[in-house]
């Protein structure tokens, strides 16, 4: 992961819809991060040693030079290749030291969250981290508290996917093709020259490694569930709406509301141990005032083009409460659900599933175990 510059992203910030949160200024070891007079989040250039720590915390804080979902894709693309993914930080690099193709260097391990673990351990990409961790202890760029948030943000993505990331102190090198052709003899010249060009046949083709892995078979096959369900039209554009306060109606996915969705399109069994809060509207109380939709900073509460109804898309709801302190009428709770409540209803006709965003009620899609998720 290139080092950019952290930029702060206004979308996904719900503080400046009103909310209190300071998660950021908390999870911050420099004390860099501040706020402006309309609640939006101010980095302090000065202070700022860029570690990162913040993009595991929270979606409103990016680097310029990759987001959290180019570096999934970039995973993705290693995992493709038939290779383990290695993650490491900077203070593990040192000068001289090429790392290999499946290396991901990052400015501090606390900056993935637990969302980013556990779609990649639910897609049975092979994960280790290689790194000499008593670095940490010390570490100017991102501080003491930066071991306990990695290694929260590792266990959680461990126990919501039951998949294990794996260690290693030995960081993989970049790997000279040539070596063995002049390492061997004249009379083994030729040989060697045919494994390389077999080698580097096989890394431009992605079947150097685990060519017929089942791991491998298996990542696809999730890859491809994931991408499948990812195509339930997650809007991000600005939608004509007639009932919508300002007569447009936007909804904003957040990244890691988007990897759990992933996570759990390609392993559905682990949904039930992912824990959600979400908002429940109760259709006998709500006066449909529409007080709730002015707040939502992502849409998962927005009028029906058709009749201007509230409708509610559990899918990005993310349990901020700003529509708990609007409703005038006490309809709307924030309840305690599982990922289960994130998987697409079956339509039992035709045992198709339907877009979930019509119901207002998250208990609407299939989960037999509503409150087995266990509490990071």
């Amino acid at each position: 992961m290139s080092e950019g510059k952290i930029v702060v992203l206004q979308d996904y910030c719900v503080r400046v819809k009103g909310a209190d949160c300071s998660r950021c200024e908390t999870a911050c070891p420099k004390e860099a991060i501040g706020y402006s007079a309309d609640g939006m989040p101010v980095i302090d250039a000065q202070l700022c040693t860029q570690c990162g720590i913040c993009l595991g915390i929270c979606d409103s804080f990016s680097s310029t030079r990759v987001t959290m979902l180019d570096l999934h894709e970039r995973v993705r693309s290693i995992a493709l290749r038939g290779e383990t993914v290695h993650f490491t930080c900077k203070e593990n690099i040192f000068e001289g030291l090429e790392v290999a193709a499946n290396v991901v260097i990052l400015p501090c391990l606390a900056c993935l969250s637990p969302e980013f673990w556990t779609v990649v351990l639910s897609e049975n990409i092979q994960v280790k981290v290689a790194c000499d961790l008593s670095y940490c202890a010390d570490c100017e760029r991102a501080g003491e508290n930066a071991e306990m948030l990695y290694t929260h943000a590792i266990k959680t993505g461990e126990t919501w996917s039951l998949q294990k990331v794996g260690f290693s102190r030995v960081i993989p090198e970049k790997e000279n093709l040539l070596k063995e052709l002049a390492s061997n003899g004249e009379v083994d010249r030729r040989s060697a020259f045919t494994n390389i060009v077999q080698d580097v046949s096989g890394i431009a083709t992605g079947q150097r490694n685990l060519r017929n892995s089942e791991v491998l078979q298996r990542f696809v096959e999730r890859r491809e569930r994931s991408r499948a369900m990812a195509k339930l039209k997650f809007a991000g554009a600005d939608l004509l709406n007639d009932y919508s306060p300002t007569g447009r109606m936007k909804k904003i996915m957040f990244p890691k509301r988007q990897m759990i969705i992933e996570a759990v399109a390609a392993s559905p069994e682990i949904a039930a141990r992912i824990p959600l809060f979400v908002a429940e509207i109760d259709p006998e109380i709500c006066a449909h005032h529409k007080d709730c939709l002015r707040v939502c900073p992502t849409g998962a509460i927005s009028p029906n083009p058709e009749n201007g109804e509230q409708q509610f898309d559990v899918r990005y709801c993310i349990g901020c409460e700003l529509c708990v302190a609007a409703c005038p009428t006490s309809a709307i709770r924030i309840v305690e659900e599982s990922g289960r409540c994130l998987l697409p209803p079956v339509d039992p006709s035709t045992e198709q599933s339907v877009d979930p965003s019509a119901t207002l009620d998250p208990s609407a899609a299939p989960q037999d175990d509503k409150k087995e998720g266990m509490s990071s």
